[in-house]
């Protein structure tokens, strides 16, 4: 029986700014609160450190809403090349934004109040407050309709899935700093399960349409299932960290729920609420009631800005973790190897 001094067994100790703080050091005030926003960031920290150490855990990542464009793309190419994560799973969207970049693009600072007649008018469109030029879509897309071409002769009528796919955009980049290029590197596999809602999908109607084409590539969504199915099962626990939600996060949980696992850890970071029933706002609780994920689970959910957040949480576990650490988890590193024969 429930008593009532079992509810009054640790006061809120409140939070001191005593000179600088490192980005830990602000996270472990957060944690003597324990309150609000804050002890939810404090135990986002926690669960990713403890996935992270985990030599025995397949960390996740799952990307929705535009946070390449926004500025994230090295926090994410860094995860990569540091394998602090060893599978990613995005809209195709994210993606084409690190390929605008990786071909000399930008994402431009502006404003969310502006007139969008005039942008229209400069040929510039709009993704909140960041702009971006419509020169550097076109461009991408005829650089992808000529990447595709290539794609299709060398696979000649075979269909690939999107972790093959990103595997073979990754090869053809020369560009350091690009996603898909520290994953093509790192064998770290990367998921685009909705890759035709995007500019892939507008670049594959160019490549597709131009006369005299030998091949047309073939990219198969459906084979993406069993790929994903496969690495949480050879995986001895499973953890994902949600940016968002979306195709993405339920890809993942989908795939924990078909290979009988359920997720071990998961950190969901959204500003969705749950009651309209999409799962982007969707609770972890609800999420335990598929089996998706375990109801022991190290589990929480921060809404807030992902922009804020997921830097804060990155920056706090990389400081715990030391500048001398080295995750290198054998069952992951041959994750790469369905991609393609690489």
């Amino acid at each position: 029986m429930v008593t009532r001094s079992d509810f009054l067994q640790e006061p809120v100790k409140h939070i001191k700014i005593d000179g600088a703080l490192s980005v830990d050091q602000l996270i472990q005030q957060f944690r003597n609160s324990g309150s609000f926003g804050a002890g939810r960031l404090s135990v986002a920290c926690d669960i990713y450190e403890r996935m992270v150490r985990d030599k025995d855990c397949t960390v996740f990542l799952a990307l929705a809403g535009a946070v390449v464009p926004a500025g994230m793309r090295s926090l994410i190419t860094d995860l990569i090349r540091k394998r602090l994560v060893d599978v990613v799973v995005s809209t195709g969207a994210n993606m084409v934004h690190d390929s605008i970049e990786a071909l000399g693009g930008h994402h431009y600072k502006g404003h969310w109040l502006v007139d969008d007649y005039l942008l229209y008018k400069y040929h510039i469109y709009r993704i909140y407050d960041i702009f971006v030029p419509e020169e550097d879509f076109v461009k991408l897309d005829y650089k992808l309709a000529g990447i595709f071409d290539e794609i299709a002769d060398e696979k000649a009528g075979k269909s690939l899935s999107s972790n093959e796919f990103t595997f073979e955009l990754g090869k053809r980049s020369s560009d350091h700093n690009s996603i898909l290029r520290a994953a093509y590197e790192s064998g770290v596999p990367v998921f685009l399960p909705a890759v035709r809602d995007s500019e892939f999908g507008f670049a594959h109607w160019l490549h597709a349409s131009r006369k005299n084409v030998k091949h047309t590539l073939s990219v198969d969504a459906f084979k993406d299932l069993p790929e994903l199915v496969d690495m949480c099962k050879r995986s001895a626990r499973n953890g994902m960290m949600v940016i968002g939600g979306g195709v993405p996060r339920n890809s993942i949980q989908s795939a924990a729920l078909a290979s009988k696992k359920g997720m071990d850890y998961a950190v969901i970071i959204t500003m969705d609420r749950p009651e309209p029933g999409g799962l982007s706002g969707s609770t972890l609780e609800e999420t335990v009631s598929w089996g998706k994920v375990k109801g022991e689970a190290d589990k929480v959910i921060v809404i807030s800005d992902a922009m804020i957040v997921f830097p804060i949480i990155v920056a706090s576990v990389v400081e715990r973790l030391g500048e001398g650490y080295k995750r290198r988890n054998l069952k992951t590193e041959n994750l790469g190897e369905s991609k393609g024969g690489a």
